[in-house]
């Protein structure tokens, strides 16, 4: 707050909520730990929840099972070995080299774990994004997104994939081999990486396309000499399986996934034309993304176009991911600063979020058709001079 004046600026004021709402996940996630309803139940065994799947995982490998991981009605009786019966069913359907991280995890003790992964991947999310706004109060405005409390809550790795993909996207230009290693680790999430290589060639480069395939095969060579060579067999063999169940059975329901492939299967249509529809995004996304990589547009909005594409590109995806969200909006900032109406739709972005809760309809896709509405106005010029929302604090 400028005290000469007594009022608080624009910057000011929109920091303070951020801090605000920080402050509240905070006390609102410690409040659910001490009455059990997060990371540890009642009984003092942990609470179901995703990445109960991640140390069950990381216990099998250890003890030189990993490949049971991959039978889910086998998983599931480790897993309620741990957690005591549940009903339901955590799958693991990640690559064989997320063992290596979830076997890390599971040499810790289950919350201490969970605490330790929550807290490590939040910060490095938190970091990145806070470096590709170039502003400190970016790395807030990570953390006060309702993105940042349900990933927390449920363990999961989205805050992982935003910390990787952000720094992949922030060093291509000029530390390509190294972007290229990030981008290899980023291979755990393959769903998410169909328009990577894409966007890499029609870009020319190539030494971060290298750099990401010989990360990527050299971490499946570690898998395979850690876990067994059989690890990938069962991997392949339970990709249809969990196909099956997650696409054409819908066994989270439509309105946890937020693809257009959910949303198509929401509203009725068969397994066959929400795949069509899916893949005429998918064809659209590639072109799109080919078309962008090879015009003179600013990299800034070519990596925020190729984060959104990658998102829309993919059948399977949860709300947990979203946090890359972040950095497609870090990266528009970071291109120009955000007028009026542009903060305006990043903040709405941001808002509906919470209306995941309501389990009423997948609002994914809508929010990141929202999002490259700010880049449709970057891209067509038609933009008014940026006036930024943040100023110094005095």
């Amino acid at each position: 707050m400028n005290l000469a004046r007594g009022s608080w600026s624009p910057g000011e004021l929109l920091s303070a909520v951020m801090f605000s709402i920080c402050g509240g996940y905070c006390f609102t996630l410690a409040t659910l730990f001490s009455g059990h309803h997060w990371i540890v139940a009642s009984s003092g065994r942990p609470r179901p929840c995703d990445f109960l799947a991640f140390w069950a995982a990381g216990g099998a490998a250890l003890s030189g099972h990993a490949a049971v991981a991959y039978d889910a009605p086998a998983f599931h009786v480790v897993q309620t070995a741990v957690a005591g019966p549940f009903p339901g069913l955590f799958y693991w359907n990640y690559p064989p080299a997320f063992f290596l991280v979830a076997a890390l995890l599971a040499v810790a003790p289950y919350l201490f774990a969970f605490l330790v992964w929550a807290a490590a991947t939040l910060t490095a999310y938190a970091v990145t994004v806070g470096v590709v706004f170039r502003r400190w109060e970016g790395a807030l405005a990570a953390c006060a997104s309702p993105l940042a409390v349900l990933t927390a809550f449920e363990g999961q790795n989205g805050f992982l994939t935003a910390a990787l993909l952000g720094s992949f996207l922030m060093l291509l230009p000029r530390q390509p081999i190294v972007s290229g290693i990030l981008l290899g680790l980023m291979t755990y999430k393959p769903q998410l990486g169909i328009l990577f290589p894409i966007a890499l060639i029609a870009g020319g480069h190539w030494r971060a396309l290298c750099s990401a395939a010989a990360t990527a095969a050299l971490i499946a060579g570690a898998a395979a000499l850690a876990f067994g060579p059989g690890i990938y067999g069962a991997f392949l063999h339970s990709l249809p399986v969990v196909t099956h169940a997650y696409l054409t059975l819908g066994g989270e329901g439509w309105v946890k996934m937020q693809s257009v492939y959910s949303i198509a299967r929401f509203v009725g249509a068969a397994d066959s034309v929400a795949w069509l529809a899916q893949v005429t995004v998918i064809m659209a996304s590639a072109a799109a993304v080919i078309w962008l990589w090879r015009s003179e547009l600013a990299y800034e909005i070519k990596a925020a176009s190729l984060t959104l594409a990658a998102m829309l590109s993919t059948p399977y995806l949860h709300m947990y991911d979203f946090p890359v969200l972040l950095v497609a909006l870090g990266f528009l900032y970071r291109h120009r600063a955000f007028d009026r109406i542009e903060w305006s739709i990043a903040i709405a972005a941001n808002l509906v979020l919470p209306l995941y809760y309501a389990q009423i309809v997948p609002i994914g896709p809508g929010i990141v058709m929202l999002v490259i509405v700010l880049i449709l106005r970057r891209a067509t010029r038609l933009a008014e001079p940026a006036l930024p929302e943040f100023v110094p604090v005095t």
